[in-house]
């Protein structure tokens, strides 16, 4: 996509108590707009300011954004790769991506998902790598490392809603945790959000069974299904705390599972 074109667009984005406001060439904002229409914040919620400028003094991209690693330094987070210079300051509520005009609107979105995952968690949240599920309206986080068996755990749990099948947000509630659908992935029905039931970490096996996970192993898997913050060591004291504050009152499970539904009777016989 060219985005040569000087002429400038804006719109507001938000999941829970996320907001920004992303401002750049109308031919970046145009399709994103447009993909994420339905994605409008809270009114009371105060908009991060995200400007996306295009650049043609920078390289051609050489490759995705989404494999540039963050670096964070004095509350400032640092996103460089070939073709893109991006900063998100919590502080100040502010992000800027510098990018050549040719940059994907994928590039652009990973960018926008960069700004939700640090606004989430400067704001009390955080943005989970995980299949949210919503199973007799408790909502239930699948998750692992990449091909653990997050979508097939979403495809044998046909029909219930599937919040997103690789990216929610959780979200601190007066009675626990809501976990909130985001648009970062693939969804079934029009269920937004659901009080987070349990974490399952997802075990391929031939027997299926729950079994509860230790304290340091829970969180070592909670922490490297933290998208962005997870790449920067810097993230980490702050993260292990909101984790620990999370697992006081949501439990975690390790799932033994095969492909079929049977997983559901298993969970619905300990925790429904």
């Amino acid at each position: 996509m060219n985005a040569a074109n000087p002429r400038a667009a804006s719109f507001d984005f938000g999941v829970a108590g996320t907001a920004m406001r992303a401002r750049g060439p109308a031919a970046w904002i145009a399709p994103l707009r447009a993909a994420w229409a339905v994605w409008q914040p809270a009114p009371e919620s105060i908009p991060w300011d995200v400007r996306l400028t295009a650049d043609a003094s920078l390289p051609e991209p050489q490759g995705p954004l989404f494999e540039a690693i963050p670096h964070s330094q004095d509350g400032v987070c640092t996103l460089v790769a070939s073709g893109f210079e991006g900063k998100v300051s919590a502080a100040s509520g502010t992000a800027l991506l510098r990018a050549h005009p040719q940059a994907s609107p994928g590039d652009l979105g990973y960018f926008l998902r960069v700004v939700l995952a640090i606004q989430a968690f400067a704001r009390g949240g955080m943005l989970f790598h995980t299949a949210g599920i919503v199973h007799r309206e408790q909502g239930y986080a699948f998750f692992g490392v990449s091909g653990s068996g997050k979508t097939t755990a979403a495809h044998f749990s046909t029909p219930d809603p599937v919040l997103n099948d690789d990216l929610v947000l959780l979200w601190p509630a007066a009675t626990g945790w809501q976990m909130y659908a985001t648009p970062f992935g693939k969804r079934r029905g029009d269920v937004r959000v659901a009080a987070l039931r349990a974490l399952l970490r997802l075990l391929k096996d031939q027997d299926v069974f729950l079994a509860p996970l230790s304290p340091g192993r829970a969180l070592g898997e909670l922490v490297a299904n933290t998208p962005v913050l997870s790449a920067d060591s810097l993230w980490l004291p702050e993260m292990l705390a909101r984790w620990e504050t999370l697992l006081s009152v949501v439990p975690v499970y390790a799932l033994h599972f095969r492909r079929d539904a049977t997983f559901w009777e298993v969970i619905d016989a300990e925790l429904g």
